[in-house]
C-alpha cells in the first residue's frame, strides 16, 4: 500500500512538472508572436506611408480586439476550462500573424490587427488562469517564471525580426514563417497543458466590474502594462525615426527591454520572498522612472537601450506580483481575469495614445507618460501587500 502511494505521488509530481513546462512554453509562444509583430511596425508604417497619428489609429485595432475579447475570456474559462480556451486562442493568435502581410490598405491592416488583438486578449487571460492552477498544484509561488518565458518569447521574436530585417526578408514572409512556427508549437503542447476545470456556477454576464478592493491592483496593472505596450510598439520607432538608427539597431530596443524583463522575472519569485511584494512593486516603479527619464533627456541610441532595459527590469515583476495579490483578494479566476483585462487593455490601448500625443508634441515627450505612470505605481504599491499565499496540502508533494 505504501509503495503504491509513493508511486502515485511521483506520478502526480511528474504530471504537474510536465504541465508547468507546457504552460511555460504557451507563454513563450505568446511572447514570440508579440515580439515578431512589434519589430515590423516601422516597416508597415513606411509601406503604407503612415504618419504617427495614423499609425496610432491603426494601433487602436488590437486594443479594440482586446476590449471585445478579454471580458469574454474569463466567461469562457469558467465554462470550458482554461486549457481549451488557452490552446484555441493560441492557435488563433498564431494564424492572425498571416494577416498584416496580406493587408493591402490601412483599413485591411486595421481589421486583421483587430483579430490579432482579440486572440491575444483571450489567450492572455486564459493562460494566466491556467498558470494560477498550475501554481496551486505546485505548492509555492512560480507565477514570475511563466511571465519570464513570455519575455524570452518576446526576445526571440524581436531577435529573429532584427536578423531577418537585416537579411532583407520581407515583413510578409517573416510573419508567415513565425505564424507557422507558433501554430506548430501550440498544437504540439495542447495535450500537455493542465486541464482546466469549468466552474460549477459560471457567471452569466461576462461584463462585470471588479469589486472596489481590486481597483488599486487593476490600476497598477494598467499603468505597468501601458509602459510595456509603449515599449513594444514605439521603442523601435523611437530609435529609428527620432534618433536616426538603422532598422536592425532599432529592433534591439525591444530586445534590450525583453532581456532585462526576462532576467528580472527569472529572479522575481526569490526577490519577492526576501523583500516582500510591496518593495518589489515600489522599487520597480522607481527604477523605471529614473532610468527612462535619464534616457529621454540624454537622447543617444545607447542611452535609449539602457533606458529601455531599465524599464524592462523595473516592470518585470510588477504584474506577476499583482496577480498573486489579486488571488489573495478575491476568487482566483475572476480576480486574475479582472487584473489581466485592465492590464492588457492598457498594453494594447496605450500605444495609440502615445502616437497621438507624439503627433501633437514629440515622441520623447509622449514616452515620458511611462515615467509618470511609474511614479503613480510607487504611490499605489502598498495595495500589493498582504499575507503571503499559504502552502496547502497540495504543496507537500509538489515537484521541486
Amino acid at each position: 500500500m505504501e509503495t503504491t502511494m509513493v508511486t502515485g505521488e511521483r506520478a502526480s509530481a511528474a504530471r504537474v512538472r510536465a504541465q508547468r513546462i507546457a504552460g511555460l512554453l504557451i507563454f513563450l509562444a505568446n511572447g514570440f508572436c508579440m515580439g515578431t509583430w512589434v519589430t515590423r511596425i516601422p516597416d508597415f508604417k513606411r509601406a503604407f506611408v503612415l504618419s504617427e497619428a495614423t499609425l496610432g489609429n491603426v494601433l487602436l485595432a488590437p486594443a479594440l480586439g482586446a476590449f471585445l475579447g478579454m471580458p469574454m475570456a474569463g466567461w469562457l474559462v469558467a465554462r470550458l476550462g482554461s486549457r481549451a480556451v488557452a490552446v484555441s486562442s493560441g492557435a488563433a493568435l498564431a494564424i492572425s500573424l498571416f494577416g498584416p502581410g496580406l493587408a493591402r490598405s490601412p483599413l485591411e491592416l486595421f481589421l486583421v490587427l483587430t483579430f490579432f488583438g482579440a486572440s491575444n486578449g483571450v489567450m492572455d487571460v486564459s493562460m494566466n488562469a491556467n498558470a494560477a492552477e498550475v501554481e496551486q498544484a505546485w505548492g509555492r509561488p512560480i507565477m514570475s517564471s511563466f511571465h519570464a518565458l513570455y519575455s524570452v518569447g518576446g526576445l526571440a521574436g524581436a531577435a529573429a525580426g532584427g536578423g531577418l530585417a537585416h537579411a532583407g526578408v520581407t515583413p510578409a514572409a517573416h510573419l508567415s514563417l513565425a505564424a507557422v512556427a507558433a501554430l506548430l508549437l501550440v498544437v504540439l503542447l495542447s495535450g500537455w497543458v493542465r486541464p482546466g476545470v469549468p466552474a460549477r456556477d459560471p457567471p452569466k454576464n461576462p461584463f462585470v466590474l471588479p469589486p472596489r478592493a481590486m481597483w488599486p491592483l487593476c490600476a497598477i496593472a494598467f499603468l505597468c502594462m501601458f509602459g510595456e505596450g509603449a515599449m513594444a510598439d514605439w521603442s523601435a520607432v523611437y530609435l529609428r525615426d527620432t534618433l536616426g538608427t538603422t532598422a536592425a539597431f532599432a529592433a534591439t530596443g525591444f530586445a534590450a527591454f525583453s532581456v532585462a524583463m526576462a532576467a528580472g522575472r527569472f529572479l522575481g519569485d526569490g526577490v519577492s520572498s526576501r523583500l516582500g511584494p510591496v518593495a518589489v512593486v515600489r522599487g520597480g516603479g522607481v527604477l523605471v522612472a529614473v532610468g527612462l527619464a535619464a534616457a529621454l533627456l540624454i537622447g543617444h541610441p545607447m542611452a535609449g537601450l539602457i533606458g529601455f532595459a531599465s524599464v524592462g527590469l523595473g516592470l518585470s515583476c510588477v504584474v506577476p506580483t499583482v496577480f498573486s495579490a489579486a488571488a489573495r483578494t478575491g476568487p482566483t479566476g475572476t480576480s486574475i481575469a479582472a487584473v489581466a483585462t485592465f492590464g492588457y487593455l492598457a498594453f494594447l490601448g496605450g500605444p495609440p495614445v502615445v502616437g497621438h500625443i507624439a503627433a501633437a508634441t514629440s515622441l520623447p515627450f509622449a514616452l515620458s507618460l511611462i515615467v509618470a505612470g511609474a511614479l503613480a505605481i510607487v504611490l499605489l504599491a502598498g495595495s500589493a501587500g498582504g499575507p503571503a499565499p499559504a502552502r496547502g496540502d497540495q504543496g507537500a508533494g509538489a515537484p521541486s
